[in-house]
């Protein structure tokens, strides 16, 4: 075999079959994590006018309240009112004013926490809209490393087969190769276990704690890919130029030899 043939093959196996570069997947959940900011973002708004209206309203209470307890003060002698029942209705009416104030806070506090749990909702949402997202990406990634493999596994065969026909003894070459067929199936089957274990993960209570399976069953995948890629490199070495060329069956030929009388 020449030497061309080995290094055309070799610069196919390490330079396309885990090249990096493969175009991003849009993330299918961006639609998801764009509305949920503008949601954030308007919730927050809520609140902020929700403050600045309780402010405003417990201003003019207090407002109110001032302006009615000087108007007790000013009449409590022209309408016959003792400075004692005047007293009493000024504390009353502070009272009032205070327990108006305490309400509208209280009310107005559950709604801020209201739209707080909401806000922190779309966080999670967020973030687990960009896990997924993450995952989604990288699932393409390695399923696009497993199928170049194979397109690569198929070509290296194709060319086996030629080299068969040129009496070429490849038969530990095929024999590898069976071998890395098998290691690149694996790798399909340790990547579609990713899928499954993310989408357990981000259902789950601790989701960290959850990815750490995930984290492990995606290095498995790594794992297998490098070895299904070692696998292909090995049927390349293999091939040692001339050294598998099969040689006709040698022929002997009588030899005769002359007496001398």
């Amino acid at each position: 075999m020449s030497k061309n043939i080995i290094l055309a093959l070799s610069f196919l196996i390490t330079g396309t079959a885990l090249a990096q570069g493969v175009p991003p997947v849009p993330p299918s959940n961006l639609d998801t994590i764009k509305a949920n900011r503008e949601t954030i973002k308007d919730k927050r708004q809520e609140i902020k006018d929700v403050r600045q209206e309780t402010k405003e309203q417990a201003g003019q209470i207090r407002a109110e309240a001032k302006t009615e307890v000087k108007n007790i003060r000013t009449t409590a002698t022209s309408s016959g009112k003792t400075r004692e029942s005047a007293r009493e209705e000024v504390k009353q009416k502070i009272e009032d004013a205070s327990d108006k104030i305490k309400n509208l806070r209280d009310e107005r506090k559950a709604q801020v926490e209201q739209k707080l749990q909401e806000i922190k909702a779309k966080y999670q949402e967020n973030r687990q809209a960009r896990i997924a997202a993450h995952i989604e990406k990288m699932l393409h990634r390695l399923n696009a490393a497993a199928e170049r493999l194979d397109e690569l596994a198929k070509r290296i065969e194709s060319r086996l087969i030629k080299l068969e026909t040129n009496k070429v003894n490849v038969t530990e070459a095929k024999n590898l190769l069976a071998a890395a067929k098998t290691k690149i199936q694996t790798a399909k089957d340790a990547i579609t276990k990713i899928k499954p274990a993310s989408d357990t993960a981000l259902s789950a209570t601790d989701v960290k704690t959850a990815f750490e399976n995930v984290r492990q069953i995606t290095e498995e995948a790594k794992d297998a890919l490098k070895a299904a890629h070692a696998a292909l490199v090995d049927v390349i070495n293999s091939l040692k130029p001339g050294a598998h060329k099969i040689k006709p069956t040698a022929t002997s030929t009588p030899t005769t030899t002359s007496s001398s009388n």
